[in-house]
Parts: C-alpha cells; sequence; structure tokens
C-alpha cells in the first residue's frame, strides 16, 4: 500500500514511514483490550487527606516550591462549536416546517433549551448580545420566542467559531465579562507567592493567536488600578507531524485529490509532545474549561498547591531512594526502596524479576515521571476514571478513558460498575529526573492504548486513530498517585447551559 512515491512524499514531510506502518497495523488489527483491571477507590489507590497531611504538604509546598521551574499547562485549542450545538440544533429545527415548539420542549434537548430561555439573562455575556438588539427588541419582551431566536443567531454569529477559552464565562459585581482565559491568568498569578512569575503555557490554533494577544493586553488593562504584576504566556500549536493516517471501509489508506495519503489530528494525546518540549521541573494541567473565577476558585488554587506539595514530599524520597540504588547497587539494603514504593504506587510490590540485579529492578522502577492526580467523586455517573491495572510492573494506577471499555466483556462492565470516581480534574506532573535531567515522556507513552473509531468522512464511513489520551494511555507508565478533591474544584463548562448554572 505504500507506493515509492509515498515514501518520497512522506520523507519529504518530515514524517516517519515506521510509524505510519505501525499506526496502518493498528487500524486493520484486533483492537487491544484493557484487561485485569478493578476501580481504584478510597483506600484502594485513592487518598483522602486528613487537614494535617493538608496543611503539611501546603506548607512544603510554600517553603520549596522556589527549588523548581514550574509551568502550568492549558489545552486551549478547541473552538466553542460543540458548546454551542445544542443553540445550533434549536435554531436548525425551528426552520422546519411544522415545527411544534412545545412537542420540541419536550423532548430531552429542548427542555434544557427551555431551562436556558427562562434563564437567559444569567449568560455572563447577556447584556453584550442585548445592546445589539434593543432597536428590535424591548426589555419587557426578552423571554419571548422571538426575542430567543434572535439572541441565539447573534450568539452563534458572534462566539461559535470562538475558540472556547475566549468565550465570556464570567461576569463580575461591575458587570464586566471575563473569559476562561482571562480566569487562568489569574489562578497562575495567584499560585505564585509573593507573585514571582508563574508561566502560563497554552496549546492554541495557530489561527487564533492574534485573538489571544487582544485578550491578554485587555486583561492587563482591567488588572491596571488593582494589581501590577509580571506575566510570561507561552503558546505552541499541535504539531502537524502527530497527524495520523486513516483508512476506509476496504482498509485501504484513504487519499486526497492528488494521491497523497491524508491525515487527521490524532486527538489531544498529541500534546504530549508539546509537554515534552516545555522548560520546567514541574507541570499542574488543567483544561481550559474547568475553572472558576475570584474568590470562587480559592478552594481550587488551594489544592493545585497541595498537589504540588505532595509531588514534591514524594520526589524528595524518590530521589533519595534513586541516588542509594546508583551508589550502592549490589550492596543495597533492598527492604527500605520496596517498602517505599508499597507506600506510596503499589502495596503489593513484589519485584518477581530475576534476570536482572534487583537494585536494577528497583531503580527502573523508580526512575520515570511522576504525576499527582486530582479525582473527584463521580456523582452516580461512572465510566472513564482511576483503576488499578496489572502490567510487568505489578500492578499500577492508570486513567482509563470510557471508550477504551468494552460493555460486552463482563470484567469492564463490572469495573464500571464498581468505580467511584471521574477522571483527574487537576493535575501536577514531575518531568525531571533526581539529577535534574528531563525524561524523554514519549518512551513512557502506551503506544497499544491508542484509541480507534468510526467517523463519516465525504459520505463514507472511515476508521481513525487517536493516540494514546494525554492522562490515558499517554502517561501509561508513568509513577501515579491519586488525591481525592472536593467537588468544589469541578466545574466544566461543556455546553452553554452549563454558564447558568
Amino acid at each position: 500500500m505504500i507506493t515509492e512515491r509515498d515514501f518520497n512524499s512522506i520523507k519529504a514531510d518530515g514524517r516517519s514511514l515506521e510509524l505510519i506502518k505501525r499506526q496502518y497495523e493498528y487500524l486493520v488489527g484486533e483492537k487491544t483490550k484493557i484487561s485485569d483491571i478493578r476501580p481504584a477507590i478510597i483506600g484502594d489507590g485513592i487518598i483522602e487527606m486528613g487537614i494535617k497531611e493538608k496543611n503539611n504538604a501546603l506548607q512544603y509546598f510554600k517553603v520549596n516550591s522556589d527549588k523548581k521551574r514550574w509551568i502550568k499547562f492549558v489545552p486551549a485549542s478547541g473552538a466553542a462549536s460543540r458548546m454551542f450545538s445544542s443553540l445550533q440544533n434549536y435554531i436548525e429545527a425551528s426552520e422546519q416546517l411544522n415545527f411544534n415548539l412545545s412537542k420540541y420542549f419536550e423532548s430531552e434537548e429542548g427542555s434544557r433549551i427551555k431551562k436556558l430561555k427562562k434563564q437567559v439573562k444569567k449568560l455572563p455575556f447577556f447584556q453584550s448580545i442585548f445592546s445589539s438588539l434593543t432597536d428590535e427588541i424591548q426589555e419587557e419582551n426578552i423571554y419571548s420566542n422571538l426575542f430567543f431566536k434572535k439572541f441565539i443567531n447573534n450568539v452563534l454569529s458572534k462566539y461559535e467559531v470562538f475558540p472556547k477559552a475566549l468565550i465570556p464565562f464570567f461576569v463580575d459585581k461591575n458587570a464586566q465579562e471575563w473569559t476562561p482565559f482571562e480566569a487562568q491568568l489569574l489562578e497562575a498569578i495567584n499560585l505564585s507567592d509573593q507573585y514571582n512569575i508563574i508561566p502560563l503555557h497554552l496549546t492554541i490554533d495557530k489561527n487564533h493567536r492574534k485573538l489571544f494577544d487582544e485578550s491578554l493586553d485587555s486583561f492587563k488593562k482591567k488588572l491596571s488600578s488593582t494589581l501590577q504584576v509580571s506575566f510570561d504566556v507561552q503558546y505552541s500549536h499541535q504539531n502537524r507531524l502527530t497527524d495520523t493516517p486513516f483508512i476506509d471501509q476496504k482498509n485501504f489508506l484513504v487519499r486526497n485529490e492528488q494521491g497523497n495519503i491524508e491525515f487527521r489530528k490524532g486527538g489531544h494525546g498529541s500534546l504530549l509532545e508539546n509537554i515534552n518540549l516545555l522548560d520546567a521541573d514541574c507541570i499542574w494541567i488543567k483544561n481550559i474549561d474547568n475553572i472558576l473565577f475570584g474568590d470562587s476558585n480559592k478552594i481550587a488554587e488551594e489544592w493545585m498547591k497541595i498537589l504540588a506539595g505532595k509531588l514534591l514530599m514524594i520526589q524528595k524520597d524518590l530521589f533519595d531512594h534513586l541516588n542509594n540504588l546508583e551508589q550502592l547497587k549490589k550492596e543495597l539494603d533492598p527492604s527500605l526502596t520496596i517498602k517505599f514504593i508499597r507506600e506510596n504506587f503499589d502495596p503489593e510490590y513484589n519485584c518477581k524479576f530475576e534476570s536482572k540485579p534487583l537494585y536494577e529492578v528497583l531503580y527502573d522502577y523508580l526512575h520515570r515521571p511522576i504525576r499527582i492526580c486530582g479525582m473527584i467523586p463521580n456523582q452516580g455517573a461512572p465510566g472513564g476514571g482511576p483503576f488499578w491495572k496489572n502490567d510487568l510492573r505489578g500492578q499500577s494506577l492508570q486513567i482509563i478513558e470510557g471508550v477504551e471499555f468494552d460493555q460486552n466483556i463482563e470484567e469492564h462492565k463490572n469495573a464500571i460498575r464498581a468505580s467511584t470516581h471521574f477522571n483527574p480534574v487537576i493535575m501536577v506532573c514531575g518531568i525531571t529526573d533526581h539529577k535534574g535531567d528531563k525524561f524523554s515522556l514519549l518512551e513512557f507513552r502506551d503506544e497499544k492504548r491508542a484509541m480507534i473509531s468510526k467517523k463519516s468522512y465525504k459520505n463514507e464511513l472511515i476508521k481513525i486513530l487517536e493516540w494514546p489520551g494525554l492522562w490515558n494511555g499517554g502517561m501509561a507508565e508513568w509513577n501515579t498517585v491519586f488525591i481525592q478533591l472536593p467537588s468544589e474544584t469541578f466545574n466544566p463548562v461543556k455546553s452553554v447551559i452549563d454558564l447558568i448554572r
């Protein structure tokens, strides 16, 4: 299937022929099934920190944070189209012949739209949109069907193609709008004691750079009278070389009109490349839409420091063990290192390997990037989340996405049913080792956990491949700690309806 022309084109484009062949094999082969799993729960994989433990971690962060280089990493390249999809669906439905509004409002999506219509003034961008309609609609008619439709059309025309990061999510007491990008900036400031600069790194669409620059300028003006701080805002884009090939129903690689192999975005697992290039020792990772504003975000900010303190505390001991392993080797008493592993990563760790010296096995176990993941209870919505998984090292804590499960497999159904927590809402990662050298993060990815799905493309069903998810298979070989967070740290905005909570 790979012609000489393909070979020359792939080489000229800077892509790896070997990788493309491997990706094709994933697409046509049998999907690797997740096995040997059980849910991580409180007391068995998820830590519930007490007051004293939280205070110790917080204090440790305050005293020791300046010894590390920190960055806050925020994926922010998504457009707002999915966020406004329910509004678009409503407009399309309302333009159909014989549209029955009352019947529409009885549907599942319609009931949410009806709720939004009743509380439309709660939307953070209501006033700015309404001001453009005042010549057509009087304020006393804002709850009419006519106004609502005009309002929605104006929202869609203004924001639908905007980056989600730059949609107003909040309004302060002075009726000033704030975006999640600005809220993330405020959080980065507050993570810095004495207002030392904490860089904020965002992955964005390269076409949106001007919009982000304008938003940053606007943010600085908003703060000019109250707070004088410096900013270090960095941007990167998803590397086009992380795009992946896809196949048709006959298992042929899809090609463009020129006969060249087509590629698609490889999913958020591609962003591991971006993280791998960061100049930092430690990283906070947080989604762009999971943020509160002002005082409402203080609980989340405190927990970000607590998790960071926990990371530093574990790292200190882990680095001591690595140094001892290097220095003492065969003369090492392994019992203390094994105890450390059991207390922090795998309570049943037993060192089964006989092909290598024990100190090498222990060194390999510890010499990895580390992540502290903040998890919240799933509140009756089980699915993707924290699980134990057996692997070559013993058992390890993994984040397994919902799409990786197969409802036809009894083990999977039981694991999902018994799960108690969501995917992480905050992560703190250590990406340098005991010598200060950066890990090559791609070496700790499980490529077999690439995600395969089917989508429509030019009226044809295709099979696409995405890189292992950023915090799923993309970090499968990291040393991992799960810590329960309060629900107040979780405030995602997936739909416009979430803005009226």
